[in-house]
């Protein structure tokens, strides 16, 4: 039960707080292309906040 609810708060500060700085970090390097990363780092964000609501599903 408590591992839900870490997950599910993990997911929201996901949202609130790594998203929109990912965000910003995409739009300072251009998608992540001026530091040679294959995945935009919003696209990365986003997949952390998926994993942790598919954990607090679980």
């Amino acid at each position: 039960m408590f591992s839900n609810l870490f997950s599910l708060t993990k997911a929201v500060i996901g949202v609130v707080v790594e998203t929109p700085v990912a965000i910003v970090a995409d739009v300072i390097t251009m998608g992540g292309a001026m530091t040679d990363k294959d995945k935009p780092y919003t696209a990365e964000a986003l997949g952390k906040v998926m994993k942790n609501v598919k954990d607090t599903t679980k």
